[in-house]
């Protein structure tokens, strides 16, 4: 999807103030949060064009992020 223009704008911020302060450097709130939208809907893009899992993959899933099983979902 592409970006809007306050989403480019906050994005070249974040990359001008990488560059000056480092990867590690604290990050405006505005910044971060376009970051945050932009991971969450590539994040949405991938699991949408995933296949369904399996049971016993949703299971190793859960086992490899140290997640329980899931309350109250229907495997399948």
């Amino acid at each position: 999807m592409p970006l809007n223009a306050s989403e480019r704008a906050a994005r070249a911020r974040l990359a001008a103030h990488r560059r000056h302060h480092g990867l590690a450097a604290s990050v405006p709130s505005d910044a971060a949060e376009i970051e945050q939208v932009a991971l969450d809907r590539h994040i949405d893009e991938l699991v949408a064009r995933a296949p369904q899992m399996t049971p016993e993959q949703r299971d190793r899933l859960r086992r490899s992020f140290r997640y329980g099983p899931a309350e109250g979902v229907a495997s399948g």
